[in-house]
């Protein structure tokens, strides 16, 4: 039943109810919380590639986490994971794969339910590139040679990997094996770009 007895209706002498609390208003930003490589890993729920464990290449964590990195000024889309509770980081940039030494990094916070006033999704490149109006926007930095968003790549042997896109100039990239891999046109078309989705009455500025 009611946590609270309804006899106040009837001219009982218990409270009534507390009223419903309006609720606040949503969170419609992304959330990066700031850390650095090799600190312990968060214990915040983090945006997790796909949602789920990735069928990866080999000698990588199949549980990767959006990450954030800035070389020279320019926003790069990588990856981290939890090594031995400690954050890991991997990010390619201009041909070259970088995991040591990164410094400080951002990572996407998965915001609770009840706070966010949008949602989260993994969705094809192609409708994420979508231009105008549409249901689903890529999660995004903008920055004036591209838009880089999340995007988990399926590179040789239909193997997983979380890498970077930019949405706009159709090229995706992402570091294993000692170096950048490169992918442009329609060859990016496969991936999954990350994007998110207003609620129902919420908006993004």
């Amino acid at each position: 039943g009611p946590p609270f007895c309804d006899c106040w209706q009837h001219g009982g002498s218990c409270p009534k109810p507390p009223p419903t609390p309006a609720p606040g208003p949503r969170v419609m930003l992304n959330e990066w919380m700031d850390i650095r490589a090799g600190d312990p890993f968060p214990t915040r729920a983090l945006i997790k590639a796909l949602g789920q464990s990735l069928n990866t290449i080999p000698g990588q964590n199949p549980d990767q986490y959006v990450a954030l990195w800035y070389q020279q000024g320019e926003p790069v889309m990588g990856r981290v994971w939890n090594e031995g509770g400690k954050v890991a980081a991997n990010f390619g940039w201009f041909n070259n794969e970088y995991n040591k030494n990164v410094g400080s990094i951002q990572l996407l916070v998965e915001l609770p339910d009840q706070v966010r006033g949008f949602d989260y999704a993994w969705k094809p490149f192609k409708e994420a590139a979508v231009f105008g109006e549409k249901e689903w926007y890529p999660v995004h930095v903008e920055y004036h040679k591209g838009d880089i968003s999340p995007c988990v790549l399926t590179v040789e042997g239909g193997k997983q990997i979380l890498g970077k896109v930019d949405v706009r100039n159709e090229r995706a990239t992402v570091a294993y094996n000692g170096k950048e891999h490169i992918f442009v046109g329609p060859t990016v078309h496969p991936f999954v770009v990350l994007c998110r989705k207003a609620r129902p009455g919420q908006k993004f500025d």
